[in-house]
């Protein structure tokens, strides 16, 4: 199985693992309190900063990923920075949920799929591009972003089909927002009792 389909099986089931959680439990921290209304803004300013990286990332790479060695744009800060945006995503939902431990779960669960996941497409990237990717390794953290070192031309040139596609992938971080309304309304009508609590 290709890095990229496994790395979609292993997010959807990591996810499905903790909306299927979150249906089952209910969080310590009271719904509509403080802290869970400061959990919920957090939540969606992480799934949209998500979104909105992942569309700016593929500006610069969307066609061209296993032809060039990209460098600039975000990829200028960070070697991964579709996959750091990833992560910002998972941390949101985790945070919509309301529960810290599924923000732990989800947040160490990517970290652990994206891990080796890396560690496979750099060894791939090593053998293809040899020292121009050693030397851009040395320049460039791997996942979290240098915003010191962002670098970009004045003009890119995009190929529409990926930006769509991009798009289209970056609104389904947002379905946890209804979905998580909804879990919501299926617990204060007690149409399903949460089996446990989660910090």
């Amino acid at each position: 199985m290709g890095t990229n389909k496994t790395r979609m099986r292993d997010s959807k089931i990591l996810i499905g693992a903790a909306l299927l959680t979150a249906l089952l439990s209910k969080p310590a921290i009271t719904p509509g309190s403080g802290p869970a209304e400061t959990m919920e803004v957090l939540g969606f300013i992480l799934i949209a900063s998500c979104a909105i990286g992942r569309i700016y990332s593929t500006l610069f790479i969307g066609g061209i990923k296993s032809e060039k060695l990209v460098t600039i744009g975000p990829y200028s800060m960070c070697r991964n920075p579709l996959y750091f945006f990833s992560l910002l995503g998972a941390a949101g939902i985790g945070m919509l949920s309301g529960e810290l431990s599924l923000f732990v779960f989800l947040t160490g669960g990517f970290i652990f799929i994206y891990h080796s996941l890396i560690q496979r497409e750099e060894e791939f990237l090593s053998q293809k591009f040899g020292s121009e990717f050693t030397t851009f390794c040395a320049t460039t953290p791997r996942l979290m972003p240098d915003i010191h070192k962002y670098a970009a031309p004045e003009e890119v040139t995009l190929q529409t089909l990926f930006v769509n596609k991009a798009v289209r992938d970056a609104t389904w971080w947002f379905v946890a927002l209804p979905v998580f309304e909804i879990i919501g309304y299926v617990h204060d009508k007690d149409i399903l009792k949460p089996l446990f609590t989660l910090i």
